[in-house]
């Protein structure tokens, strides 16, 4: 345990993080620990029915709405399982699309998905889905990366270039 919790991983990643942290003999303890811990970072698993860092990731162009960076997470995890639903099946043709938002005006990643549960007679139904702290910094640094993949920025400066061309007075015509 640490200063934020409980942390549990896959044992094939703990596995390996031990032979990387433990293959040299010369390392004073507290290196072993930080090598460790390192080759763990982002592979965090959380609670069952949760999120785990392997279910996130993005596709298609970070949007802006409503003050919000809109980033489209595909689904390419056990949907049913996380949110409750029943997608994951032959029985249907129901789908869902799923955005994780950043709260450009405070610089953090919002509480709750975005799930919109798509219905085969057409209907449309939000699904509820409340983030906890382990999944909202799993997002944020996913959200960064991607971030930087797409448009050669950090979320941060992106954040701050979009906020900065919202502020901007209009250009007057020159005449």
């Amino acid at each position: 345990m640490d200063a934020d919790g409980w942390k549990t991983w896959p044992m094939q990643d703990v596995s390996t993080a031990v032979y990387h942290a433990y293959r040299k003999s010369y390392l004073r303890p507290e290196q072993y620990m930080s090598r460790f811990l390192e080759k763990l970072e982002g592979k965090e698993l959380t609670s069952a029915g949760h999120l785990s860092a392997r279910d996130i990731s993005f596709a298609e162009e970070i949007t802006e709405i409503d003050s919000l960076l809109d980033f489209y997470m595909e689904t390419n995890f056990d949907v049913d399982a996380v949110f409750g639903t029943h997608v994951c099946t032959g029985e249907n043709d129901d789908t869902l699309n799923v955005y994780a938002n950043y709260d450009m005006a405070s610089g953090q990643v919002c509480d709750e998905l975005e799930v919109d549960l798509h219905r085969a007679d057409g209907r449309e139904e939000p699904v509820e889905y409340r983030l906890n702290a382990v999944e909202k910094a799993t997002l944020l640094r996913k959200m960064d990366a991607y971030c930087q993949g797409q448009t050669g920025q950090t979320l941060k400066d992106y954040n701050a270039q979009w906020m900065a061309e919202e502020m901007a007075p209009p250009t007057q015509p020159t005449m």
